[in-house]
């Protein structure tokens, strides 16, 4: 059970848009969304700064995904977990590297690359943040100073959504819920206090 419920889309028409821009990159309108949509124009402007950031990322869209997945589980938001991994689903990532992402040091379907990004979620998603110079001089040697910036949006979004659903414990929607239980293993990732 939320510790909020979210409001009736149909009783929102002033937030439509908002809703199907939303709809249109998750492929359904999430339950937080409408939690917040209590206010509507910090809801309007907060998917408006999620929603740019994704349409003009420069870095792949399935390493923001693993990043904002790892981001979510360094702070135990399952909620934002399951999102993540049913982007990265639908973004085309193998499923099994989703289901591994715990393993990303070791398992070689991750590159150097993509673990020195998930080494820097991994320790930003902690409070307090656990980042240090050696995060920033390994991500160096794979990407540039706005590249960096980018995941670090990522990161500082993801800090956001996982406060959000996990003080609200926000209901997992079917889809990212369904995915997420056939996948992701369950030493990881449990449904925990976003159940229905």
């Amino acid at each position: 059970m939320p510790f909020m419920k979210p409001l009736k889309r149909e009783d929102l028409p002033q937030l439509e848009k908002t809703f199907k821009d939303t709809e249109g990159f998750l492929g359904f309108l999430p339950n937080d969304v409408l939690t917040m949509a209590h206010l509507e124009e910090p809801t309007r402007a907060f998917m408006d700064f999620c929603l740019t950031l994704y349409g003009n990322a420069t870095l792949p869209i399935t390493l923001l995904h693993f990043i904002g997945m790892m981001t979510s589980s360094a702070s135990g938001c399952r909620y934002c977990t399951a999102h993540n991994a049913n982007v990265l689903s639908d973004t085309g990532a193998d499923a099994e590297k989703i289901a591994n992402l715990w393993a990303y040091q070791t398992d070689e379907r991750f590159t150097p690359a993509e673990r020195a990004a998930l080494d820097f979620a991994l320790a930003a998603g902690q409070s307090p943040s656990q980042v240090g110079q050696e995060h920033y001089e390994e991500l160096r040697r794979f990407y540039t100073e706005p590249e960096i910036v980018e995941m670090l949006f990522v990161i500082c979004q993801f800090g956001f959504w996982n406060r959000w659903n996990d003080s609200v414990g926000t209901v997992l929607e079917d889809i990212p819920r369904d995915f997420s239980m056939d996948t992701l293993p369950s030493e990881h990732w449990s449904l925990d206090k976003h159940a229905a």
